[in-house]
C-alpha cells in the first residue's frame, strides 16, 4: 500500500510520526491527538492501520517502559 491509498487521518498520523523521533522519545497518544486535532480513538485506529498496511515502513514496538513508533 502506498501513501496515496491512506485515509486522511492515516496520512496525518504518518506525517506526524516522520517529523518526530518516537524511537528516542516515548509515544504519547493524548499529545499526538491534541497536536493533530484528532480524537484519541482516531489516532489509535490510524496507528493500527499503518502498522498493518505500511509493513517495512511503519513500526510500533515497546522499549524502556514505553511505546516507540518509527516511520520511514
Amino acid at each position: 500500500m502506498g501513501l496515496e491509498e491512506l485515509s486522511e487521518f492515516e496520512k496525518k498520523v504518518f506525517d506526524y510520526c516522520t517529523q518526530h523521533d518516537f524511537e528516542a522519545d516515548k509515544w504519547d497518544t493524548a499529545k499526538a491527538a491534541e497536536d493533530l486535532g484528532m480524537e484519541k480513538k482516531a489516532v489509535y485506529e490510524a496507528l493500527c492501520n499503518l502498522q498493518k498496511h505500511m509493513k517495512g515502513r511503519f513500526y510500533i514496538y515497546y522499549k524502556n517502559g514505553g511505546l516507540r513508533v518509527q516511520a520511514e
